[in-house]
């Protein structure tokens, strides 16, 4: 089951990589685990699971190092760093840093039309129409959902996440 995880609690792998982005990586994956994509959205049935992040890496090795040798229901993962939205092609799940929102400004449309789980980290993302945005509460990573957002998307949220998820505000 996903939890909210306390930052103070978590063993830093390593210095250059904060603990913030260590448990951000690790809800990544399981936000995998919980959402379903339209099945047209794979180009196969073996088709990996495409996780990208928007402009500069703020995970280090964590995100590809927590999704390695993992598979969610028989798709292995791959995970690209693209300094651009031009650079980024038909991923599965686009996390967009709170220093690149503006680069998806006004095209957040066109990636629920491409099936994108959008994953950001301000409430001004969520407003643009993220899917899933970030927050801090009390030294732990929270989420909140935006369920119009991932109809929009045609994506399937399990109840399991959503009831994890903070209440829109």
């Amino acid at each position: 089951m996903l939890a909210p995880l306390n930052v103070t609690n978590m063993p830093a792998s390593t210095p250059a990589i904060s603990r913030e982005y260590q448990i951000k990586a690790a809800f990544l994956y399981n936000f995998t685990r919980f959402v379903e994509w339209a099945p047209n959205h794979f180009e196969t049935e073996e088709s990996p699971i495409v996780i990208h992040v928007l402009g500069n890496n703020p995970f280090g090795d964590e995100l590809r190092e927590s999704v390695a040798g993992r598979e969610v229901n028989g798709r292995s993962f791959q995970v690209e760093f693209v300094p651009t939205l031009a650079d980024s092609r038909k991923p599965h799940l686009l996390f967009v840093p709170t220093s690149t929102e503006l680069l998806i400004e006004g095209v957040i449309e066109e990636l629920h039309q491409h099936g994108v789980l959008t994953v950001g980290e301000s409430e001004t993302f969520l407003q643009m129409g993220g899917v899933i945005t970030f927050t801090l509460q009390a030294d732990r990573v929270r989420f909140f959902v935006n369920r119009d957002s991932a109809g929009d998307a045609n994506l399937t949220i399990s109840a399991q996440l959503l009831q994890l998820a903070l209440a829109p505000r």
